[in-house]
């Protein structure tokens, strides 16, 4: 059997009568939905999301074809452009066209009851698409093995797609589960069943080499993954399309606009991720979490409190060069230390520590209680220091000349209390309305930073560090939360 004629037996007959049911269902005047969609606004939704399909999935397949993850043996095909044959390309229409007209069946078919469950929205949808995009981090760092080439390709491909997906309307997608879970589930296992029967009849072939060799019941479970996440994608794109109140909050997503912080923040906690995988990026990986967490923080300040934030900044990253820069040459306040490998640096100090003094410091003084700040809020910054500083020196950023933890030694602690003292005070002098500042989000940021420092000091083998840290920053939380003033904020 060629491609061209797995076509003919397996995709063309289901999308013709999908076509077929569409088009009869138009002339009896029946509408797509019973939420006042149009049949002309469905058609539109269809038409961009083929568009969508083809070009994003073009560069994409060519590039797996070309580094042989899936091949076609002679005489399967009828001709090529680049390295993917003419009948690929109609396969990413046909899928998506059979899988949207399959859902606009579904729509016509019966009133899908929506759950109007209250939901924590925008958690839901922020959390989801974070634990997306840390599975997509994962993906790409499986492009290091061989075995896992072509799950890393299909989830680093697919997964930020489906997580802008979700980070959007992930609620309006649970509210209408049922809908959407028949959309994708029916055409997929369909599709499951064609390619298992492609593959035995060798229309193409997959590379053993290059992926898992897992394959339930004879199909790789990276086909499986592949037509599982295609439908995701369209189903996903088209339910939001239709749903009745996306445009509302298209036009609410634009009047936040100047909230993009919020975005850097999710790509901060993401670029955590693959540092204890990739131990010999842990330099670079570092500066690009560390410069997102700066920006995010500087976006945060700039929204709550207006251009000052960008002085606050200097004044910040300055006291970090100066402070560093004396406690190398003396000593004093953290101990004797010395930086090894650190990049880029400023008057012998990398530029990783300024930035973090700054970022640190402000969201230790935001999630700690009003009451009492100017002496909790410096306790915030020694416990995270409680993780940071022995983790730099496991991985020689920088070393101390004698420490009795892990490296580390207990005046440094006394140092990070009074320096950050020092550094608030300031902070709140340029900033006054800062020493009243609450925001949960930031509160999420230092728990957040507790989770990930406490799991990733044990992957680097520090489980003790790990647990140190964790506890010290979860208890700072527990202390904060118990004494603060019933604080409200964003």
């Amino acid at each position: 059997m060629t491609y061209l004629q797995f076509h003919l037996v397996f995709t063309l007959p289901w999308l013709a009568i999908l076509t077929w049911s569409a088009l009869r269902a138009h002339r009896a005047g029946q509408s797509i939905s019973r939420q006042g969609i149009t049949n002309r606004f469905a058609v539109r939704v269809l038409i961009a999301h083929l568009v969508m399909a083809f070009v994003y999935t073009t560069p994409w397949d060519n590039y797996l074809v070309f580094r042989e993850v899936w091949g076609y043996p002679p005489g399967r095909v009828l001709f090529t452009i680049f390295y993917v044959p003419i009948e690929e390309y109609a396969f990413f229409l046909i899928q998506a066209a059979g899988t949207a007209l399959f859902l606009y069946f579904l729509l016509r078919a019966r009133p899908w009851r929506r759950s109007d469950d209250e939901l924590p929205s925008l958690t839901l949808r922020w959390v989801g698409a974070g634990l997306l995009l840390m599975l997509a981090v994962l993906g790409a760092v499986g492009l290091r093995y061989e075995s896992t080439t072509y799950l890393g390709l299909i989830t680093a491909w697919a997964l930020p797609v489906v997580a802008l997906q979700w980070g959007f309307g992930g609620d309006f997608l649970i509210r209408r589960w049922r809908l959407v879970l028949t959309a994708i589930g029916i055409p997929m296992l369909w599709l499951w069943f064609a390619d298992r029967i492609a593959i035995g009849l060798e229309i193409w072939w997959i590379s053993p080499q290059l992926t898992t060799g897992f394959k339930p019941l004879g199909l790789p479970i990276e086909e499986a993954l592949f037509f599982l996440v295609t439908n995701v994608l369209v189903v996903f794109g088209i339910t939001m399309a239709m749903d009745e109140d996306a445009w509302e909050r298209v036009t609410s997503m634009w009047r936040h606009r100047f909230e993009i912080w919020r975005v850097g923040l999710l790509f901060w906690s993401i670029s955590m991720v693959p540092a204890p995988l990739m131990p010999d990026a842990f330099l670079p990986l570092a500066y690009v979490s560390t410069g997102l967490l700066t920006i995010s923080i500087l976006g945060y300040a700039v929204q709550r409190h207006g251009a000052r934030a960008w002085l606050a900044f200097l004044v910040a990253f300055v006291f970090g060069v100066l402070i560093e820069a004396v406690g190398v040459r003396t000593g004093v306040p953290f101990g004797a230390y010395d930086y090894m490998d650190g990049g880029l640096q400023v008057l012998g100090v990398p530029l990783l520590v300024p930035l973090g003094w700054w970022a640190f410091t402000l969201v230790s003084i935001v999630i700690a209680p009003v009451r009492l700040r100017w002496l909790l809020a410096p306790l915030a910054l020694v416990a995270w220091d409680v993780g940071l500083d022995p983790l730099m020196v496991q991985q020689g950023v920088w070393t101390f000349s004698n420490g009795a933890y892990f490296g580390v030694p207990l005046s440094n602690f006394l140092g990070w209390f009074l320096s950050g003292l020092v550094l608030m005070t300031l902070l709140q002098a340029i900033l006054p309305n800062l020493r009243d500042d609450v925001s949960p989000t930031l509160r999420l940021v230092y728990l957040g930073q507790a989770a990930f420092l406490g799991l990733g000091l044990v992957l680097f083998g520090l489980p003790g560090a790990g647990l140190g840290a964790a506890a010290a920053m979860l208890g700072f939380v527990l202390l904060a939360h118990r004494g603060s003033l019933g604080l409200q904020g964003r």
